[in-house]
């Protein structure tokens, strides 16, 4: 059971915010992700976001 109601955090970020939006200003050379679905949709996006912002990305597909 939740012990206490979700509360928004105010990040200045809403849904329609893309991911390059979000990520702006930040360095993540060196850094590695595993984007689960990125290779369609919003995680196509945000493994592109992440690579721009110099990560390592890894999307794990079914053949």
């Amino acid at each position: 059971m939740i012990s206490e109601q979700q509360k928004p955090v105010n990040s200045g970020f809403g849904a329609k915010s893309e991911p390059a939006e979000v990520l702006a200003g930040i360095d993540l050379s060196g850094k590695t992700a595993l984007v689960t679905g990125g290779y369609s949709g919003i995680g196509t996006e945000t493994s592109r976001a992440l690579v721009e912002a110099g990560c390592e990305v890894y999307a794990p597909s079914k053949n």
